[in-house]
């Protein structure tokens, strides 16, 4: 049985810029905030946190200011995901040197027509293997164009060294088969807010979710509910968060989660070129699902 520390939400934390230069004062003062809020943990440079458009200099600055602001109990999970092996092997222990508790590794994408299930095998477990810290898989194929079969999910889940995955297919019947045929203890955490609650009834430990960065303690309650046995109220909580999980997301992608953080308190700021924000027409409609929600 694998560790059950791997649960709750945790957000695909943003990485704030000013002028296009990291803002890392702005990093801790978010996490700060985050800190007195139900998280469990936090994804520090998943894709929200715009990882593929920093340096090896600039990540390891981000996972270091992260270390500084993120306490001890709660989970600090570094994205570390790139196309080679040997190079996800290298920043996967140099984050682990950092002190993040875990590494969520992306599939390779680049050369996406010729990553088979046995090239995706060996890569995830050579990655586990000469790993310092536990591993989780991240399934994102809306941006990789690589989905991870749910066949060899179940056969990684029996690694030692990799404790579960994010799936953020939005498919929930395969996240139902990665639930039902991995090993037990095997953490399957949700990257789609709008299907939380179905992900939690399927067997999900949790989610990685956008929304988190702006709506936290929101989308604990659903959890918080679920877990209690109060579904009725859960799914209650659910439809009511659902259209602002769609607008920051699938809506209006990572500029406009930086807009609906700006509005609630946290810093957003802008994306880094070529992402932008949405226009300043999207801020009316922002605002109403903003006042529904009570943030």
């Amino acid at each position: 049985m694998k560790s059950s520390k791997y649960s709750g939400v945790l957000p695909p934390v943003t990485t704030p810029f000013i002028n296009e230069e990291l803002a890392l004062d702005k990093l801790t003062e978010n996490l700060r905030r985050f800190n007195r809020t139900g998280l469990s943990g936090y994804l520090i440079l998943g894709s929200n946190g715009e990882n593929v458009f920093l340096s090896e200099a600039e990540k390891i600055a981000v996972f270091e200011t992260a270390r500084e602001a993120i306490p001890t109990e709660r989970l600090f999970m570094a994205g570390v995901g790139l196309d080679s092996t040997r190079e996800t092997v290298k920043l996967t222990n140099t984050v682990a040197d950092i002190g993040a508790d875990c590494a969520l590794v992306v599939t390779p994408y680049y050369f996406k027509g010729g990553m088979t299930s046995e090239r995706l095998r060996y890569h995830f477990s050579k990655i586990a293997d000469e790993a310092k810290i536990p591993v989780l898989l991240y399934n994102v194929p809306q941006f990789t164009g690589v989905n991870i079969a749910p066949d060899l999910v179940a056969e990684l889940s029996s690694h030692p060294n990799i404790v579960g995955i994010k799936d953020s297919s939005g498919n929930i019947i395969q996240l139902a088969e990665i639930v039902r045929n991995s090993e037990p203890g095997f953490a399957v955490f949700v990257g789609s807010g709008p299907v939380f609650l179905p992900a939690l009834v399927m067997g999900a430990a949790g989610g990685i979710i956008g929304g988190a960065n702006v709506m936290p303690d929101l989308l604990v309650e659903v959890q918080t509910l679920f877990e209690k046995g109060a579904l009725e109220e859960a799914r209650k909580m659910q439809d009511r968060i659902t259209p602002l999980a769609q607008w920051v997301t699938v809506g209006k992608g990572i500029g406009g989660l930086k807009m609906a953080m700006d509005e609630v308190g946290y810093f957003g700021g802008e994306p880094r070129r070529p992402l932008t924000r949405p226009p300043d027409s999207a801020r009316a409609e922002l605002k109403i699902m903003l006042s529904e929600l009570g943030l």
